[in-house]
């Protein structure tokens, strides 16, 4: 029992390189696409911290709050609120998103207490909390680009002529007087295009991984999961032909189809160790990585 609540190194940190991949590679498009500035240099360092709360309070509820894990998920809250706070002070704007992870957040830790993490609806969630930061991030970006996003009504079309007023609305929450006001709460740039974009192309990108590793390691061997991926992946080689003929999404899905073909039928005739797959994925997803970058910002 003494060696159960004991906390160990190994405790402290994700031993999964993979899911740090996937965590932070949209956030980092988002940096990229919103334009480095302090603001998103800040917010990405705040999402990995994020992280390190999620995973360490994620093993505390596997372990129905076992003492265990209470060291690392506390040193990591107190290190994010200590640079996460001044943000949150000087940028009220980021609470337009709270509703959102609030949701996340409390569906990851239910599957993590279920014991669910690795269920496909507790993949979705880890899947469209780190695809969604692309946006996040971007919509704090120095970039003029973010200054013009879906307009709500006619007067936002024009933003982009005043990008430093229109990031100045994305920063700060609306006035008490305009609390009830769909309008205040997202001005134009909160949701920047390439943002979007991004998210989309990440989320579905991401998704695309978690079945493909599920064929070859909790799933291996079940034709329902193979079907399952490579029905997915198909369906995204046709949505990047009908969306707009981009060549990088082009090459990144036939891709993708190709390693989701390639691994599950190699796995048949020889023995695939979990790690042969984990960097499969991981370059799959720098692959990924610059083809959306390049497909957002051409």
């Amino acid at each position: 029992m003494t060696a159960q609540r004991t906390t160990r190194k190994r405790d402290w940190f994700d031993n999964q390189p993979g899911a740090w991949v996937m965590v932070m590679l949209p956030a980092a498009a988002g940096f990229i696409i919103g334009g480095p500035n302090l603001d998103t240099l800040w917010l990405l360092a705040i999402w990995a911290l994020c992280y390190c709360v999620q995973f360490s309070a994620a093993h505390w509820f596997k372990a129905h709050f076992s003492h265990r894990y209470l060291p690392p998920m506390i040193a990591y809250t107190v290190a994010l609120t200590v640079i996460g706070l001044p943000f949150l002070i000087t940028h009220t704007g980021i609470l337009r998103w709270a509703p959102l992870y609030i949701v996340l957040v409390a569906l990851s830790m239910l599957s993590s207490w279920l014991r669910k993490e690795r269920s496909l609806w507790g993949n979705a969630v880890s899947v469209i909390a780190a695809s969604t930061m692309a946006t996040v991030i971007a919509s704090f970006g120095s970039a003029a680009k973010t200054a013009c996003a879906i307009p709500l009504n006619a007067a936002q079309a024009s933003c982009g002529a005043d990008a430093d007023a229109a990031r100045a609305m994305i920063r700060n929450m609306p006035g008490f007087s305009q609390i009830f006001e769909p309008r205040a709460w997202w001005p134009a740039g909160s949701l920047p295009m390439n943002g979007l974009i991004a998210t989309a192309l990440f989320a579905l990108m991401q998704y695309s991984s978690v079945l493909v590793v599920k064929t070859m390691i909790r799933e291996r061997g079940k034709r329902s999961y193979v079907a399952a991926s490579w029905v997915w992946h198909v369906m995204l080689v046709a949505l990047t032909i009908v969306a707009g003929h981009n060549p990088f999404l082009i090459t990144m899905s036939v891709l993708l189809l190709a390693r989701a073909i390639a691994l599950p039928v190699a796995a048949r005739y020889r023995t695939m160790k979990p790690v042969v797959t984990g960097i499969t994925e991981a370059f799959a997803s720098l692959i990924a990585f610059g083809c959306i970058l390049a497909a957002v910002l051409m």
